[in-house]
């Protein structure tokens, strides 16, 4: 064939650029993104202004991603220089919160003339700062300079800069441009997702946790996967787990997660005395097992953007109670998929859950219906295939 007959795609350059001293929701969605980019003559790359809890979990799904640590970037002059060192045809911005990244990183960007950049947003916004009242000097200098001012340049900078923000639920999008006055011309919605082969109801495979926490094949358990943070309302979960018990409902509960909350809760569940009742089995990398040891699931967040665990558990087939807060309402379908309550309230939460225990009927129709809607709604696939679409047009 002639020369002038073959041609050869350019590989472009994805730099997706994160801020987190963890690893959570937004990191593990960076890593469903990426793979799914590899047939697109793309090359990723991964800045870490803070820590690197990616590489530890790289494996031969991802042969050509390269990570950058760059902890010491304190200016927009140091983004700059960076962006024009990596000449990246597209930046992403990765937001676990709205503030994770400082708002001179899209500025920084345009400096250095990045032709496309995006931000993917995950979490409803924090209420901003209250106006300082001017009593002092100091309070000229607050309000010039304070909190509420690095917040409005924080929030009100950034998505007018990036050419689009993709939010993972309608909530976080609906408060950004509500509270933050993103530009809503500038901003869509696309849900995470589950990927439906590895998320599948199983009969079997909850038999050793079972067994492994001393619970009978015939006990009704609930089971939660969180971070054990201020945020994730745990405190809440293990109230409503002593209010059942002194409704005669028996119910065990197999809360999958680490956090600064650890040993706060550890102690309320032995001043409760729900040792035998409440399990803290810490991280776990497969929360299948669990999952499949359940009933149901539970999740009693005071925040959130729309969790993958409450996707996972519905692909598992599990009925959820969750908060209506962020996007758990836009998974679960109220007396459709399992039962959406009022954030902070144990007494909701042990009514839902004793709704569960006592109508065996209607929890199967639940776990039918969520596994159903997550394939409907939530497959990762057709969920990654739109971002793919955003972010290289």
């Amino acid at each position: 064939m002639p020369k002038e007959g073959i041609q050869h795609a350019k590989t472009r350059t994805v730099l997706f650029v994160t801020n987190t001293v963890g690893y959570g929701g937004s990191e593990k969605h960076l890593l469903e993104i990426i793979p799914r980019l590899g047939d697109s003559n793309v090359r990723s790359i991964i800045l870490c202004a803070k820590t690197d809890p990616f590489s530890a979990r790289l494996n031969t799904n991802y042969p050509d991603v390269a990570i950058r640590c760059e902890p010491t970037l304190k200016s927009v002059w140091d983004w700059s220089r960076v962006f024009r060192e990596i000449k990246p045809d597209v930046v992403v911005l990765i937001y676990g919160t709205l503030l994770d990244i400082p708002w001179y990183v899209s500025v920084a960007a345009r400096l250095a003339r990045v032709p496309r950049l995006y931000a993917i947003q995950h979490l409803i916004p924090p209420p901003p700062p209250a106006k300082v009242e001017v009593r002092s000097i100091r309070d000229v200098v607050s309000r010039l300079i304070g909190k509420r001012v690095r917040y409005m340049l924080g929030s009100r900078v950034p998505p007018h800069l990036c050419d689009n923000t993709i939010c993972v639920s309608n909530a976080v999008r609906d408060a950004l441009i509500r509270d933050c006055r993103f530009p809503s011309r500038k901003m869509q919605t696309i849900h995470n997702g589950v990927s439906l082969s590895a998320f599948e109801p199983s009969g079997s495979e909850g038999i050793a946790v079972r067994a492994e926490l001393g619970i009978h094949s015939d006990e009704f358990v609930l089971v939660c996967a969180a971070r054990l943070s201020g945020e994730k309302g745990i405190d809440i979960l293990i109230l409503a787990i002593s209010e059942l018990l002194r409704r005669n409902i028996s119910c065990k509960c197999i809360i999958v997660g680490e956090g600064n909350r650890k040993e706060k809760l550890s102690a309320q569940i032995l001043q409760l005395g729900l040792t035998n009742h409440v399990f803290l089995v810490g991280f776990r990398s497969d929360v299948r097992p669990y999952l499949h040891a359940a009933n149901a699931f539970v999740l009693t967040s005071h925040k959130e953007g729309l969790p993958f665990a409450v996707l996972e558990a519905m692909a598992c087939g599990l009925p959820c109670v969750v908060t209506n807060v962020g996007g758990n309402a836009e998974a679960v379908a109220h007396n459709e998929t399992g039962l959406v309550v009022q954030p902070g309230s144990p007494t909701e939460v042990a009514d839902a859950v004793s709704y569960l225990v006592t109508h065996p009927e209607e929890r199967a129709r639940m776990s039918r219906t969520a596994r159903l809607r997550v394939c409907e709604e939530f497959d990762i696939e057709a969920r990654m295939a739109e971002i793919k679409r955003a972010i290289l047009n």
